[in-house]
């Protein structure tokens, strides 16, 4: 069995390409809440869950195209649905365990955001995300081995989604700040508002696309980039 061969380029700039995805995602969060509250229309709300996904997926799509490794136009569009649909069921997850906890955390803490919360929502958005990536570009590998290696890497999402969540007051509030500077969140928000679930949403969606992209660069092989070159894609 051959080896998997790494791409320190594609690597760098799956890392770079889920770094601008959060910083778009960390810009575009209250213009986009605001507009559809503006509008009153529930449907461009309830579509701001998709977005960070979507986001994510198409630029880290482009970061493949870039390095030969979409032979075809529907892996794109494929992996930027699969992204979209993978944090739409993290949050899911994360809220449902949140809720009902299963007794897996003091009644005090049900419905806050716990790192049980978090574990699981980083664990399905990883295996999603991860899943996509691996069945969609490694396809020199048998379908098995390619889930195998998803579930693998899968634990990294969660990891991520823990640290992430963690540096709300320190990465989520310099984050927070450059975003205010750039008058991309409410004008009436301050420093004390943005010390609450803001800022660590901002730090999550920071350290889990920039290192979730890292990690899909790790997994894609860089046989499948060599083989549709020869084919002339």
């Amino acid at each position: 069995m051959n080896s998997q061969k790494r791409d320190p380029a594609l690597i760098l700039l799956t890392f770079s390409g889920g770094l601008v995805s959060a910083l778009i995602t960390l810009g575009a969060s209250y213009p986009l809440g605001h507009y559809a509250a503006s509008q009153g229309n529930r449907l461009g709300d309830f579509s701001r869950i998709f977005f960070p996904g979507t986001v994510f997926g198409g630029i880290v799509s482009g970061c493949f195209a870039l390095r030969g490794y979409l032979g075809e136009l529907w892996k794109a569009i494929t992996f930027t649905v699969a992204s979209a649909a993978a944090y739409f069921f993290s949050v899911w997850a994360a809220v449902g365990i949140s809720l009902h906890p299963f007794g897996l955390v003091p009644p005090d803490k049900i419905g806050e955001v716990t790192d049980l919360a978090l574990v699981v929502g980083g664990l399905t958005g990883g295996f999603c995300t991860i899943c996509g990536v691996s069945l969609l570009f490694n396809s020199s590998d048998t379908w098995q081995r390619r889930i195998l290696k998803a579930l693998c890497w899968t634990p990294v999402g969660a990891f991520l989604a823990v640290v992430g969540w963690t540096l709300g007051p320190s990465l989520g509030i310099a984050l927070w700040q450059i975003i205010h500077s750039m008058n991309l969140t409410s004008p009436t928000e301050t420093v004390r508002n943005a010390q609450g679930d803001q800022s660590h949403m901002f730090s999550l969606w920071a350290v889990w696309q920039a290192g979730m992209g890292l990690v899909l660069g790790l997994v894609a092989d860089r046989r499948l980039s060599a083989t549709n070159r020869r084919s002339g894609y």
